[in-house]
């Protein structure tokens, strides 16, 4: 339903020029917006689908998932501790803490000559 002739005259004027233009610049960016939105979701199901139904590829992708966390997990604790153990070694000449570092450290020693 459009505009009579003294609503058009009453209209006020438009604060932005070009305001057409910048509609159809509007639309074009909805669109592709859409268009990315579809090619990532489709992308995901592709994805999906094919780890689903190749029960080899989700075995071999866990297991090595899980050999690689097992490995990160075991680097990581052994240069912790060994950090840990050189940082302690370091504060033997300090008073309180020295005594309670030394007497840790006779434990370590005494436990490795255990059998």
């Amino acid at each position: 339903m459009g505009l009579k002739k003294e609503q058009e005259q009453r209209k006020l004027p438009p604060k932005h020029r070009d305001d057409e233009k910048r509609h159809d610049e509007n639309e074009r960016f909805e669109k592709l917006l859409d268009k990315l939105e579809d090619m990532t979701t489709n992308g995901r199901l592709k994805d999906m689908a094919y780890h689903f139904t190749n029960k080899k590829e989700v075995i071999k992708v866990n297991l090595l998932a899980g050999v690689a966390r097992g490995v990160g997990l075991t680097i990581g604790t052994a240069i912790f501790i060994g950090l840990l153990i050189f940082i302690l070694t370091q504060m033997i000449s300090l008073p309180i803490i020295g005594e309670w570092v030394a007497e840790f450290l006779e434990m370590v020693d005494q436990y490795r000559e255990q059998p």
